[in-house]
């Protein structure tokens, strides 16, 4: 074969197995594909169950690729997964796979440590406390991979630090069930005596100043308004407070969405004890954008979609004990 067949052949050869550039119809498949696992993670399935959160992320992931015109395969990939779970997921098929290809097409293996301690985490008797983080954090690691072979390590070096990121908080969140558990197990027989329980539910936009944990001037009403009704109890055996956002965040980093509510919870306890509730009886944590109260479409404005999404900014108390 002379050398100019030969390069001919292999050209057409490459044109062959060579991705398509992404086409409207791959986005439409993409956003039909979130509707599919968000009608999901609004319902009995839950934002926090591992083969979903997994197969947000590859949408999330072959979303970003469409915008950059991905012709590695990758996007096509991606899809692919996500369908597999989602499909999976509503026939409530048992004993889904947690494997995660390390292998995708246009993507290369990085970070073995990182896959290492992925592999240590899912074993964790509290891994259900961190499923979330860690499907998330095996995907940022295949798309680490992908940037990586695309533009070397100095591009994707910063997915790899969210995957970090994405590590350490499922080993706190971990530890803090542990923690939980504990507790729960050393009060076991107090649980017995409780007569009582009531739920209630303050307006984060009443509360603070949007986007951080700074009280608004007409926040002390109804802090105070709690904390009376707190202290009409007979006796109280424990305040639960937990802070929620909404799904809103500029830079997909739910990470800070879980900080904010953490940082709202604990300054209501703060608030709380400067009313003379015992600390030792609160417990303040963040739940983030999960367990929204209502769903709106992201076809809205941002502002309409802030309005919309109002109720999912809240603080939820739970207060046991006898009135």
């Amino acid at each position: 074969m002379s050398k100019l067949l030969l390069s001919l052949f292999l050209s057409i050869s490459c044109v062959a197995i060579a991705a398509p550039d992404p086409a409207p119809a791959n986005l439409q498949q993409i956003e039909e594909l979130q509707r599919r696992a968000d009608k999901l993670a609004f319902g009995e399935v839950g934002s926090d169950n591992y083969h979903l959160a997994k197969a947000r992320a590859w949408l999330d992931m072959a979303l970003s690729e469409y915008h950059q015109t991905d012709s590695s395969g990758t996007m096509y990939a991606a899809i692919a997964q996500a369908q597999v779970l989602l499909d999976a997921i509503e026939a409530k098929q048992p004993n889904i796979s947690m494997d995660t290809p390390q292998d995708l097409q246009g993507t290369e293996t990085v970070r073995p440590d990182l896959w290492e301690q992925i592999a240590e985490q899912k074993k964790n008797m509290y891994f259900k406390c961190s499923q979330r983080q860690i499907a998330e954090a095996e995907v940022q690691l295949v798309w680490t991979g992908h940037e990586k072979k695309e533009s070397g390590w100095s591009h994707a070096e910063s997915y790899a630090r969210g995957v970090e990121n994405l590590l350490y908080e499922a080993k706190t969140n971990g530890a803090n069930c542990d923690k939980a558990q504990q507790l729960a197990d050393k009060n076991a027989g107090k649980d017995k005596a409780v007569k009582d329980v009531q739920k209630l539910a303050l307006s984060g936009d009443a509360l603070f100043v949007f986007g951080t944990d700074k009280l608004l001037p007409g926040a002390d009403e109804s802090l105070n308004k709690l904390a009376t009704e707190i202290k009409s109890w007979v006796s109280i055996q424990s305040i639960l407070l937990v802070g929620y956002t909404d799904r809103l965040r500029s830079d997909g980093n739910e990470a800070k969405n879980r900080k904010l509510s953490d940082d709202r919870a604990e300054r209501v306890k703060k608030y709380l004890v400067e009313q003379g509730i015992p600390a030792a009886k609160i417990s303040a944590q963040g739940g983030g954008s999960s367990k929204p109260v209502v769903l709106c479409s992201n076809k809205e404005s941002k502002a309409k979609q802030i309005a919309c999404l109002q109720p999912n900014r809240r603080v939820e108390i739970t207060l046991r004990g006898e009135k």
